[in-house]
């Protein structure tokens, strides 16, 4: 195979292994955050803007490469034909291989960032890359621990929130935990949702989440009141969040 038939290959596959479906997660908290950064101070930097989409993105994408990997290499994956390993459509070495290359990008629209924000965006940056493998990989998963959601939360709505802000002002401000956590829920929601859908599945492969470890009728029951208590919440920051969905 030449190098250009590879690289044709492994764009083939890349394309194929995005779910961007899922990319409301930690699109949602990005934006809400760099609006809610420009409502307070008015300020906007529009290179920081980009970089720190692309970089929060490209995590999120090494998130479910390494996740499609890992659970195509044991065998958890039969019967889910979005599954790039498990469908038999790439090999495990091939998705791995593409899990890194998102990691070096996300690394490297992130330097900027870090010269910009130093110790706390280099932290919050590595932290978010190492969860990236943790989250599925090893006997210390968040899945195999039921730590899949308060991860989410962690991720998608602190350190997203609380990352972009900071990138956009070099400040923080105490209302950024009630966004936190308005994203947060929203993550949670959509989390709890897929689980209730692959329940059976993740009941047969030993996985612990809200939904295995505490049963569907009860899971039902906290999405409606994580529902409520979302919608209830986002009174002060409705503008904005209007404006996401309607724009």
């Amino acid at each position: 195979m030449t190098f250009f038939s590879l690289c044709k290959h492994y764009v083939s596959l890349y394309l194929k292994g995005l779910r961007p479906r899922t990319w409301s997660a930690s699109l949602i908290p990005f934006f809400m955050s760099s609006a809610f950064a420009f409502k307070k101070t008015e300020l906007f930097d529009g290179v920081i803007f980009v970089l720190t989409g692309l970089s929060i993105l490209m995590i999120q994408i090494t998130v479910d490469f390494f996740n499609d990997a890992l659970d195509g290499k044991a065998d958890l994956d039969k019967g889910r034909t979005h599954r790039l390993v498990g469908s038999g459509r790439a090999s495990f070495t091939e998705v791995q291989t593409m899990a890194y290359c998102s990691a070096f990008l996300a690394v490297l629209f992130a330097l900027p960032l870090i010269w910009k924000g130093g110790v706390i965006v280099a932290l919050a940056g590595g932290i978010s890359l190492l969860s990236c493998y943790f989250y599925t990989g090893s006997s210390y998963s968040f899945l195999k621990l039921g730590l899949s959601e308060l991860a989410a939360l962690l991720f998608f709505g602190f350190f997203i929130v609380f990352g972009t802000y900071y990138l956009q002002t070099l400040s923080f401000s105490q209302e950024l935990i009630y966004l936190s956590l308005q994203c947060g829920f929203w993550t949670i929601l959509i989390l709890l949702i897929n689980h209730i859908r692959d329940e059976k599945e993740d009941r047969l492969q030993g996985r612990k989440h809200f939904v295995t470890l505490y049963g569907r009728e009860n899971s039902l029951f906290f999405i409606a009141v994580l529902a409520l208590t979302f919608f209830a919440s986002i009174g002060s920051t409705c503008p904005l969040w209007l404006a996401f969905f309607l724009f």
